[in-house]
């Protein structure tokens, strides 16, 4: 019989450690949040101010109180630096699933593996923790680096919503993703506990 204290948090990755969100973390996201590339792929390229981040984060907590969402702060494992944000919204209890969503805010950052590790930290945590039956994230089209990430964690392409974005002066669609607990566990099962 395996020791659950063995088991791996599914909070530590490779690469990186998810926290909960603070307010006095508001700094450190602002300082690239606002970074064109980020934006972009937010799907939302409007700065935001100081106090709208605020007011998100504060909201944030809110709905962890209330137990329908559940926003992390992604870290650098070794220094602590901080590299971005994600979580897991939406949370029904009824269906069993929930929307993620993820950001690595520097643009420096992009490509070291860190989001793919942060990935992978939130399907264990949707998925083992909160026992979710469907994740659900959409991106952009124009995204590729992300929907190559999500494919090859194992995420499948369930469908679009036609032309939802409007970005240089041309329509994008969003393509929707999902994974199902049965095929994370299949891709994942060298921590089961038995």
């Amino acid at each position: 019989m395996s020791d659950i204290y063995n088991i791996q948090s599914p909070f530590i990755g490779d690469k990186v450690k998810l926290r909960a969100l603070e307010v006095s973390d508001l700094d450190n996201i602002m300082r690239y949040f606002n970074n064109y590339e980020t934006r972009v792929g937010l799907g939302n390229i409007i700065p935001i101010s100081y106090k709208m981040e605020e007011d998100w984060i504060n909201s944030a907590i809110e709905r962890a109180k209330a137990g329908t969402a559940y926003i992390f702060v992604i870290e650098h494992k070794e220094n602590g630096e901080l590299l971005g944000t994600c979580g897991i919204e939406d949370i029904s209890t009824i269906s069993r699933s929930a929307t993620l969503g993820i950001g690595i805010h520097n643009p420096e950052n992009f490509n070291k593996g860190y989001g793919t590790d942060a990935m992978i930290c939130l399907m264990k945590f949707g998925f083992r923790v909160l026992n979710l039956h469907r994740i659900e994230l959409w991106t952009f089209d124009y995204n590729q680096r992300a929907i190559h990430v999500y494919k090859k964690l194992g995420w499948k392409e369930v469908g679009k919503r036609r032309e939802v974005m409007f970005l240089q002066g041309k329509y994008h669609d969003a393509i929707v993703m999902d994974l199902l607990q049965n095929e994370f566990e299949d891709i994942y099962k060298e921590e089961i506990v038995s």
